[in-house]
This record gives C-alpha cells, sequence and structure tokens, in this order.
C-alpha cells in the first residue's frame, strides 16, 4: 500500500542534527546563520512553530478585549484557540471551494466594527494573490497576518509585502521539514521589536523534547516504506487500534491540553541548526517532481471529482484533497487498491460566534466530504495514474 504522506527529509538531515546534539554549537552564532539565510522585507523571528509566532504577535497587539479576528475558515485547531486565549473572538471567512481562497464577498459578511486583525492561510500548497484582500483591508484598518505554514516554496518567496507578519512552517508533516521550528517575517518595526523581546524571555526548548520528536518522525519514515507500512498496518489490526488515528496522534506536534505551556518555547539549538539547513539546502528538484505529479493526477481526475482548491494560484500540492460523494466507501475501495487514503484530523472548521450567524457555510458543507489522497514526488508516475482512474471509477459508480 502506498502510505498517505512521506516526510520531506533525508537521512542525512538526521545525521546533521544529530550532530547538532553530540557538539556544543554556540547558540548566538547558529541564530545569526540562520538569520543570513532568510533575508526579508521586515524583521525575522525564529519561533518553534507557527503557533507559538502567532501566540507572540497577538500578545504585543494592543486590541480592546473581545475583538473580532477574522480567520479562513478551514484551519487547524489550535489557531483559534489561541485566538481565544488572548481575548479576542475568531470569525470564520467562508472559502471559495475552487481556490480555497477567501472571496471578498466573505469578508464582507463577516466584518463588523470590531474587528481588528485577518488571518489569511495559504492552504494545500496554493499561495493566493492577496492583493485585493490587503485593499479590502486597509480600507477598514484591519491587521493581516499571513499563515505560510502549507505553503512554504523555498527560500525565494518570504511572504506578502503588504502583510503585518508573514509565518512559515518547517513542522513535522510539512516541506522541507525541520521537524519543528517556525521563520516569521514581521513587518511594523514596533511590533517586531516588542515581539523579539518578549520571545527572548521565553525559556529554550529543552534537547530531550527535540530529540523524542526526531525519533518519531525516524519512527515514521521507516513506516512509509511500503512492506514496513503493511506490517504497522496488521499489528493495529491484531492489537485492534485504528491505525488511520494512531498515525496523526503520532504526528501531531503539541498534544493534550496544555498548548500555551508548550509553546512558550524558543527554538533550540540543534533545532536552528537544522532549520538552517533545509532552507540552505532546498531541494528544488524534488520539489517540482511533487508538483509535476500534483498536476498530472489533477488533469486525470478534475473532469470528474470536485477537487478542493485544485484552481488555487501557485499550486504545489503539498497535500491533495478531493470532495468526494461518498468518503467512506471511497477510502475503503482505495485501501483495497493499494491507496492509503484518509479524511484527516488535523484540520477544522473555525466555530462561528454564538450571537452571529454562520460566516463559512460552503467550506462547512463541503468539510466532511474532504478525502486526502496520497501523493508525494517518491510515487512513480504510472501509480500516480492509476490512482486517478481508480478515484475517477469509483466516484463515477458513486455517481
Amino acid at each position: 500500500m502506498w502510505p498517505r504522506k512521506r516526510l520531506d527529509f533525508g537521512w542525512m538531515d538526521i545525521s546533521a542534527v544529530r550532530l547538532a546534539f553530540v557538539f556544543r554549537w554556540n547558540r548566538t552564532r547558529a541564530l545569526n546563520q540562520l538569520l543570513n539565510e532568510w533575508p526579508a522585507d521586515g524583521h525575522t523571528v525564529p519561533a518553534m512553530s507557527v503557533r507559538s509566532g502567532l501566540h507572540l504577535i497577538l500578545g504585543q497587539l494592543d486590541w480592546p478585549e473581545g475583538s473580532e479576528v477574522l480567520m479562513s475558515a478551514m484551519t487547524i485547531p489550535d489557531m483559534a484557540r489561541i485566538v481565544r486565549h488572548h481575548g479576542y473572538v475568531p470569525v470564520p471567512v467562508d472559502l471559495d471551494l475552487d481556490t480555497a481562497a477567501p472571496t471578498l464577498e466573505s469578508l464582507k459578511q463577516a466584518t463588523t466594527q470590531r474587528t481588528r486583525g485577518l488571518i489569511v492561510a495559504h492552504l494545500f500548497g496554493t499561495r493566493i494573490d492577496l492583493s485585493h484582500i490587503l485593499s479590502f483591508a486597509a480600507e477598514r484598518d484591519i491587521a493581516v497576518l499571513e499563515d505560510c505554514a502549507q505553503a512554504f516554496v523555498g527560500p525565494d518567496w518570504k511572504g506578502t509585502p503588504g502583510c503585518l507578519a508573514s509565518m512559515f512552517s518547517f513542522g513535522t508533516i510539512k516541506t522541507s521539514t525541520a521537524l519543528g521550528g517556525a521563520m516569521l517575517t514581521i513587518r511594523d518595526p514596533e511590533l517586531a521589536v516588542a515581539t523579539i523581546q518578549a520571545h527572548d524571555n521565553w525559556p529554550v526548548q529543552d534537547r530531550v523534547s527535540y530529540g523524542f520528536r526526531i525519533a518519531r518522525a525516524v519512527l515514521t519514515k521507516i513506516l512509509s516504506y511500503r512492506p514496513l507500512f503493511a506490517v504497522f498496518r496488521l499489528c493495529c489490526r491484531i492489537l485492534r487500534r485504528d491505525y488511520d488515528h494512531t498515525l496523526n496522534n503520532f504526528v501531531r506536534g503539541f498534544p493534550g491540553d496544555d498548548l500555551i505551556r508548550q509553546i512558550e518555547r524558543q527554538p533550540g539549538t540543534p533545532l536552528l541548526v537544522l532549520l538552517r539547513r533545509r532552507i540552505r539546502r532546498f531541494d528544488a528538484t524534488h520539489f517540482a517532481r511533487r508538483v509535476k505529479l500534483g498536476e498530472r493526477l489533477r488533469d486525470t481526475a478534475h473532469t470528474t471529482l470536485g477537487l478542493l482548491g485544485h484552481r488555487g494560484d501557485n499550486h504545489t500540492f503539498w497535500i491533495f484533497p478531493i470532495l468526494a460523494q461518498r468518503p467512506r466507501e471511497l477510502i475503503s475501495r482505495l485501501r483495497r487498491e493499494g491507496f492509503d487514503a484518509t479524511r484527516g484530523e488535523s484540520m477544522e472548521i473555525v466555530t462561528a460566534p454564538e450571537d452571529r450567524s454562520d460566516t463559512a457555510p460552503v467550506i462547512r458543507t463541503a468539510f466532511d466530504r474532504i478525502v486526502y489522497l496520497p501523493l508525494y514526488a517518491d510515487m512513480p508516475e504510472e501509480v500516480v495514474d492509476r490512482l486517478g482512474r481508480v478515484v475517477c471509477e469509483a466516484e463515477s459508480q458513486n455517481g
């Protein structure tokens, strides 16, 4: 069976970070070397995660309690939790199913006099043209934060000028992963200084916790080889464990309920070293291979399937979501055919405030139909073609 995902790092990357554990690197030097790899149109702050970055930035903004923060309605659950932690109210903004981008109509519907911020997420590997959204926000004095966690395309693009901040993730399942870490570009000088000062007061991530994350990632990488993945599924069946749920929990970045305590950490020195390596040695050829396969699968399936975000700008196919008519039946069919499709557990639709009508009905209705297909650069073209045919046939029968 072709697993749902393969982590985007090599064994040489693991060897490099092991050296960072063995030798006592100068932290200041490691930090400066990383900053030199990320020249941007603002101040750069390496953080332990995008969650940490959002928490930092919101903590320095002097918005009235109860201010509303518009958010791309589909996001990871922790982002809305962080907004609420700071006394603000997250308000979902509906998405266009073809582009996975907020529309101006949905922004207008969600905006009120209490709106102070907007967090726009580039989803699934797409990169949204924010020109119209930035104009809309500027007219209403709304600060725009850009969540680029799923949209890293290499060190040549570091975010959209005009956004208050751009946040890139190098978490476990992300492109060019460093098994954690984030790069923040903050374009307001005063906010940047305040953010850096607050960040400097946080404790440094300990090596033991990062070491456990590396160990989990190594095991996940080993299990992504097809024979071992089959053994893993068999073991889960014998132990009566849901392997889908087990896998999702295994790669989760911050398990448990004490989210804020976990994310209030500066990145440790080994993480800084690996972040620099992954940015500096970005594999453009491997990346281009994934894009080519994504376009091939899209072209095979687009006449039959509902493809979520398939018309998004600059699509790099970090993941490949489709809108299935009968998701459970499709997943079962794909697994019988050797493809580990999943509905996933890492995303949610932001809950609308109790005193407001739902501002994201389109994506909320579509959410339960989403199925993620396995797609990564290591898959042969003929396998991708067969995947497309199986999905098209199954969906035609379900129709």
